[in-house]
């Protein structure tokens, strides 16, 4: 099944007159279920990329159809919701909430959901952390944990929702290589149960723990390929192939 589809996406950023092309007509697919990494230097576009699939922001020209539906037929107040419902973010900087607990940081996503029953925030939050192996931090603060830490916890929130799909931004960019080869084994470990997850990096070694790369240079997708000797982070955190 089809989650994303774009056609001819282009983004255009206009500064006091200068006109600059972020992407340039990229065109592709990506199914339910799928880990693909879109992969680049900086400045190829790939986190213009990201915050347009993500919903943060609307294509210039083109097509974007999440689950069949166009994105530019909502509102933008449609487009929030959507987005709180369908997409969880994971980001280099964690994004935590500073001297807030672990449940807490947690729990935002169903705050900002108008139709969630309180009642069941509990089970789902819990759910959530024991996912990403932090139940026994719950009442910690976010100023209490390491990096790894604070990033299970980001991922525990982007989570927390059951979204269709996940957006990782240079999640292992702030991580030492164990913290962040434990991050890439919550990743794929979600995968295989079915989330759709989208990596952004500009490192190779992160890009081939997923299963398909977007390579992109000035704003074009140049190579759309399957992962031959894709990485797999086994449950010691160690790489087998």
């Amino acid at each position: 099944m089809k989650l994303i589809e774009v056609e001819n996406l282009v983004k255009t950023y206009d500064s006091e007159g200068v006109q600059t092309q972020a992407m340039r007509g990229l065109t592709f697919t990506i199914e339910k279920g799928e880990f693909v990494s879109i992969m680049g230097p900086s400045g190829s576009g790939k986190s213009t990329l990201m915050q347009i699939l993500g919903m943060l922001d609307r294509p210039s020209e083109g097509v974007y159809l999440f689950e069949g539906k166009d994105i530019n037929s909502y509102s933008d107040d449609e487009l929030s919701k959507l987005r709180n419902k369908k997409i969880g973010f994971v980001f280099q900087s964690f994004n935590l909430l500073p001297r807030t607990t672990v449940y807490e940081n947690t729990e935002l996503p169903l705050l900002y959901d108008e139709d969630h029953l309180e009642v069941h925030n509990e089970e789902k939050i819990n759910k959530a952390l024991e996912a990403v192996g932090m139940s026994h931090r719950t009442q910690y603060l976010s100023n209490q944990l390491s990096g790894g830490e604070k990033q299970r916890v980001a991922i525990a929130r982007a989570l927390v929702n059951d979204p269709e799909v996940i957006f990782a931004d240079e999640p292992t960019g702030n991580l030492d290589s164990k913290s962040g080869l434990a991050v890439m084994r919550i990743l794929q470990k979600l995968n295989n149960e079915g989330h759709t997850v989208i990596l952004v990096t500009h490192e190779t070694y992160t890009a081939q723990h997923a299963k398909r790369i977007l390579n992109m240079k000035d704003g074009m997708v140049v190579s759309d390929e399957l992962v031959k000797d894709r990485l797999i982070a086994d449950g010691e955190g160690e790489l087998l192939k």
